[in-house]
């Protein structure tokens, strides 16, 4: 199911020409040290979309298995300390009843790893509803960390990479804040 190379920056997530390893943007100054897709597979994005919007909470299990192997050996290759994943904002939490990401990691990270570090300040829209470009600014300071320093490599988990916006903002408000390097970790590339 894995593809060898998926063609996207190891270091922002975007995709085009001339991305891989690393875009023309972030060769003089790299944001993320790597960023992991999983797989670019259809069905694992059909997948992630039923469990996030028809709620299909028993895919998490699913998911989670999947990715188990890989995911626990890029945390141990890459010495990573804290796990922290993508937040939903209070609202979606409300109706939904949960993160999906915190569901999927249950089944695939050692839950001491799992920190709820980051969170969700205020509404946005659905991020597959925009272009590109109003994917950037929808997000823009939609994210606050909760704590005032991170000690150790940290993972970002996210579910689907499409244009890298989600990571780009998560990474601004751990710039300077976290004592080790940031990595991220996507289960689908868009």
């Amino acid at each position: 199911m894995k593809e060898d190379i998926l063609f996207y920056c190891h270091s922002c997530g975007k995709s085009g020409d001339n991305t891989y390893p690393v875009c023309n943007d972030c060769i003089p100054e790299r944001k993320y040290e790597d960023i992991k897709v999983f797989t670019s597979y259809y069905k694992v994005q059909h997948a992630i979309q039923h469990l996030k919007f028809q709620k299909i909470k028993t895919l998490a299990k699913d998911l989670g298995l999947l990715i188990k192997d890989d995911i626990q050996d890029y945390i141990k290759s890459n010495k990573i300390q804290n796990v922290l994943y993508v937040p939903i904002s209070e609202k979606v939490q409300k109706e939904r009843g949960f993160n999906h990401l915190k569901e999927i990691l249950r089944y695939c990270v050692p839950s001491f790893l799992v920190k709820d570090y980051i969170k969700k300040v205020r509404e946005t829209d659905l991020q597959v509803r925009l272009n590109k470009e109003e994917r950037f600014k929808n997000l823009k300071d939609a994210f606050s960390l909760t704590v005032d320093k991170l000690e150790g490599n940290t993972l970002v988990f996210d579910d689907i990479i499409t244009t890298g916006a989600t990571l780009l903002e998560i990474f601004r408000v751990l710039k300077g804040k976290v004592n080790g390097k940031v990595y991220a970790y996507a289960i689908a590339k868009g």
